[in-house]
């Protein structure tokens, strides 16, 4: 098994964050390393508290995580704030893996998950950067997207901060089809998928972004990654409303 280096928080509930993410590397053949950045009490409708890690903490972790194996990917996900941020991105500034950046700004429940900016130097880091349409929003200083023209500017600025790429989910958006508009400095594809009536999307952003980031350790395709990845977490929504 390929070893994959996530980072990210915790989630007492199992619905999101490092739990949501070890399920999903596992199910896909990847040995995780898993890399904590806080700790959250929450459940599917509220955050009770959130505790994050120091740096000191963190950097150890990392470092600990290293001397053991070289991750073949790394996932990011919650970091909590710009100095935990600034940290990570020190901590794994010297890895040629792959890098996928899943920006947490806010739980499902919507409680604030992130304080500060992300740093430029962090997404110039990222192979892939994978918000959704808030968080492609709040990063970069644009209102909610509703058409594509306005995806294909919010893209234009990551790409401006130094990402490979970024796709762009479309899951807060309505419609009939689920829509995720990916954008490399290249190319622009858009992956579709029958959009499904669930009673949350909590875990579902850490479930794409881990599952993209094991489809580049297993095929290093992006396109091929990430739709492999839509469809991944598509028939695990799926099948979760016919339980």
């Amino acid at each position: 098994m390929k070893p994959i280096m996530i980072i990210g928080g915790t989630d007492s509930s199992g619905g999101a964050g490092l739990i949501r993410d070890a399920w999903v590397a596992q199910k896909l053949g990847c040995q995780v390393l898993p890399i904590v950045t806080a700790v959250t009490a929450q459940s599917d409708d509220m955050v009770f508290n959130t505790q994050l890690i120091s740096t000191e903490m963190l950097a150890s972790q990392i470092k600990a995580a290293l001397a053991t194996t070289a991750p073949a990917a790394i996932k990011i996900g919650m970091l909590g704030n710009e100095e935990i941020a600034n940290a990570v991105g020190n901590a794994i500034h010297r890895q040629s893996c792959p890098i996928v950046l899943d920006p947490v700004l806010k739980a499902s429940s919507g409680r604030q998950l992130m304080s500060g900016q992300f740093p430029r130097t962090l997404l110039s880091q990222a192979q892939l950067v994978t918000p959704n349409l808030l968080e492609a929003a709040a990063l970069s200083g644009y209102p909610v997207a509703e058409t594509d023209d306005q995806i294909a500017a919010q893209a234009d600025w990551f790409l401006s901060q130094g990402a490979q790429a970024v796709l762009i989910k479309g899951g807060h958006a309505s419609g009939e089809t689920s829509d995720d508009h990916l954008y490399t400095l290249t190319e622009q594809n858009i992956l579709t998928a029958p959009r499904l009536e669930v009673a949350t999307m909590r875990g579902t952003g850490c479930a794409m972004a881990t599952a993209i980031a094991c489809g580049l350790i297993q095929w290093n395709d992006l396109i091929l990654a990430c739709k492999r990845a839509k469809s991944f977490v598509h028939n695990y929504l799926r099948e979760a409303i016919n339980i």
